[in-house]
């Protein structure tokens, strides 16, 4: 079988819609009408039909996102540290 030549373009649809996958944006998880679909950027359409901007890293376009890290960057016991560390620099002031 020959291999696809750099002419050919892929035959799959665009998705007509997307899901927005930004932790803490105000519209994760809502899946939004997809108008425009480019490489960077995507164009969705909102439920009262204004339309928004969005990274296409902030969507489901290209497949789910990856997992968020399980780990917390500190440790209860770091933080302890680190506060007890405050509250001795304030005495010495």
């Amino acid at each position: 079988m020959a291999s696809p030549s750099q002419n050919e373009y892929c035959r799959s649809r665009p998705p007509t819609a997307v899901a927005l996958t930004r932790r803490h944006h105000p519209l994760a998880g809502q899946v939004l009408e997809l108008v425009l679909d480019g490489p960077r950027q995507l164009v969705v359409r909102l439920g009262d039909g204004t339309t928004l901007r969005v990274p296409r890293a902030w969507t489901d376009a290209d497949g789910p996102p990856p997992e968020p890290a399980r780990e917390s960057v500190f440790t209860v016991e770091a933080l302890r540290e680190l506060l007890d560390h405050v509250a001795r620099l304030r005495e010495r002031a």
